[in-house]
């Protein structure tokens, strides 16, 4: 055990003149370096030039163990002064800086499966809290109580038993998870109803800055903020055109163009009726009129085009691997969130696919669905938004 020479110094001396304090230019700290120096000179001051503070004696190990203490007091007073910056912030410290602005972090919802058909013995009565789960051990609660017909079939929704967002393509067999007599089968007739993961960090500070523009009115920009923090929205891009000429995006000369996925319609027109500018063109796909100053506006927008992703890969198992886990690949496959109009890149999608051990990749290719797969990034259209399901991932071991 290490037995260290008592000693007795002043606690200024530990505290020093040179503690962390801001500065005009943010905070000044002492480093490790310097206050090792600053430690062994006083002693040297207080206990004599001879004395040995080399880092296998008694006293050079007190002096380390009491800088380093001192150290992580610096570190701890920088940190907390750079967590009160909205643009380094995170967790609790985040939510707090944004909550100035009026903002929450968005928490998960569940994702949907609408209306799965159910088969069994006629009139069998199934109770809520039954539980199913996908070919990639995702477990799906029954809503609600359902009783089979007189053919044995009935209609009954399914929500995620974790919060997040799950994906499902239609025409799926699931798997009865807990035993209940007279119920045979269950198959989803839908695309699942996909929820939200909780808001991260970074997507937390981009609503916060996109809200800075929120007391702007007539911009595309203000317009954008708003939008975005409505319930339910995903994504939302605003194209503007301030020109006399249709621009390389078909947005009409003097006009904008919001392209919003999810969210509710009536609410999304009514904050591009506040806060369009007077003269200021709309186009979209999507009408919604509001009824203002007895008149009825018609505001139109267009809704995200969804765009299905293919994505078909190879890769050769590291000798030391038994198994490749394929169900994580195409888990992190299918969590990639894209932004209205973003391209699928090959890059990209290495990062994901890299998170899983056990192989190296020999060929990646994609397409949109049903298109012909190739080693090429997929370039989307501005109003479109893409996405892989996991049935669309087909993945091939060597």
């Amino acid at each position: 055990m290490l037995k260290i020479t008592t000693r007795s110094f002043p606690i200024g001396f530990f505290i020093g003149e040179n503690m962390a304090k801001l500065i005009e230019t943010g905070i000044q700290i002492e480093r490790l370096n310097e206050i090792v120096a600053r430690f062994e000179d006083g002693f040297r001051q207080i206990y004599g030039q001879n004395i040995d503070l080399s880092p296998n004696s008694p006293d050079g190990q007190m002096v380390g163990l009491l800088a380093q203490m001192r150290m992580d007091i610096e570190e701890l007073a920088e940190n907390v002064y750079r967590q009160l910056d909205p643009d380094v912030a995170t967790g609790a410290w985040l939510e707090q800086r944004v909550a100035y602005a009026g903002l929450m972090r968005r928490g998960a919802n569940y994702s949907y499966l609408r209306s799965v058909a159910l088969t069994g013995e006629p009139n069998t009565k199934l109770y809520s809290g039954i539980v199913v789960s996908d070919t990639h051990k995702v477990r799906w609660v029954l809503v609600s109580d359902v009783t089979l017909d007189s053919n044995g079939s009935a209609r009954a929704d399914f929500r995620s038993e974790q919060l997040g967002a799950f994906n499902l393509a239609k025409n799926t067999n699931l798997t009865i998870e807990t035993i209940t007599l007279g119920l045979i089968s269950a198959t989803t007739q839908d695309d699942a109803e996909i929820g939200i993961e909780e808001e991260t960090d970074t997507q937390l500070r981009e609503r916060f800055l996109f809200s800075r523009t929120k007391n702007a009115q007539n911009s595309a920009e203000a317009i954008n903020a708003k939008i975005a923090a409505l319930p339910d929205v995903k994504h939302v891009r605003v194209l503007e055109n301030n020109t006399g000429q249709r621009d390389s995006f078909g947005v009409e000369p003097h006009s904008i163009n919001v392209i919003v996925n999810g969210g509710d319609s009536n609410s999304i027109a009514d904050v591009i009726y506040q806060n369009k500018g007077a003269g200021v063109g709309l186009q979209g796909d999507t009408q919604v009129t509001l009824q203002r100053d007895n008149e009825q506006r018609v505001i139109k927008f267009d809704r995200a085009a969804m765009v299905d992703i293919q994505i078909s890969m190879r890769c050769v198992r590291y000798e030391d691997f038994t198994q490749i886990n394929k169900s994580e690949i195409t888990e992190q496959l299918a969590k990639q969130v894209f932004n209205i109009g973003q391209a699928v890149s090959l890059s990209r999608l290495y990062s994901p696919i890299n998170q899983v051990g056990g192989f190296w990749v020999k060929e990646l290719k994609i397409a949109r669905k049903d298109q012909q797969l190739k080693a090429e990034n997929v370039v989307l259209q501005p109003r479109e938004i893409a996405r892989i399901l996991p049935n669309d991932v087909t993945i091939e071991v060597e």
